[in-house]
């Protein structure tokens, strides 16, 4: 049974994806076997002759455990909103059950499983559910990607407080640095150091090329 973790931000397009396949590399290295799971995900496009959501692809391409798209990424849909509005929209309910099915399948066969959650914490997934719920029907710790830009403090310190408030375990956090032309950013991550209890995991600079292996190198994981 794996060592299981669920990604989440805050925000938005702040690089859960890149720091999850990063994750996924740093264990592989190790010669572990691997992989990323994104149960609900919103927005796709033609990738390979297929309709697919760009994260789901990348963690098909770099999972070391290769299981179909559906195992994967139960809930697709094809505009990029947000998933209780995509949901009902195309009348295809979220359904739990199914999701901790998919995570259990994956869970007994690698060592580590990293499910990925869709924008931010507080994002609501069904017309009462929200991640916080799902984070505590699976009953997992949480990695917190931290956008470094202008206001992450205030994200993430009101994120943290949220997750405390929800009796949820946050396992550590990762500064990912996002905005090339920000001032003050060792200064902004060194405050949330001093004021976040859990680990620091790592300072990912702000790279032109993403590339899985190379965050991989800047990750730090506790105890290890």
């Amino acid at each position: 049974m794996s060592n299981s973790f669920f990604i989440t931000g805050t925000d938005t397009h702040i690089g859960k994806t890149e720091i999850t396949c990063g994750l996924i590399e740093f264990f592989k290295k190790k010669g572990n076997l691997v992989c990323g799971m994104k149960p609900v995900a919103a927005g796709t496009e033609e990738i390979d002759n297929q309709i697919i959501n760009s994260d789901v692809y990348k963690f098909l391409t770099i999972n070391n455990l290769k299981k179909p798209t559906e195992i994967i990424n139960p809930y697709s849909f094809d505009e990029a909103i947000a998933p209780h509005i995509a949901s009902k929209k195309s009348k295809k309910e979220i359904l739990f059950p199914e999701i901790k099915k998919n995570f259990l399948l994956l869970q007994k066969e690698c060592d580590y499983l990293f499910v990925e959650g869709a924008g931010g914490y507080k994002v609501p997934l069904t017309k009462n559910k929200s991640i916080p719920d799902l984070i505590s029907y699976l009953n997992i710790p949480i990695i917190l990607v931290v956008g470094i830009r202008l206001g992450c403090i205030n994200h993430t310190m009101l994120t943290v407080e949220s997750i405390k408030t929800n009796n949820q375990n946050l396992f550590g956090w990762v500064a990912n640095c996002i905005d090339l032309n920000m001032d003050e950013v060792d200064e902004n991550i060194n405050y949330l150091v001093k004021n976040i209890d859990e680990p620091f995991m790592g300072k990912i600079p702000f790279l032109k090329e993403i590339n899985s292996s190379k965050i991989s190198d800047y990750l730090l994981w506790p105890n290890i």
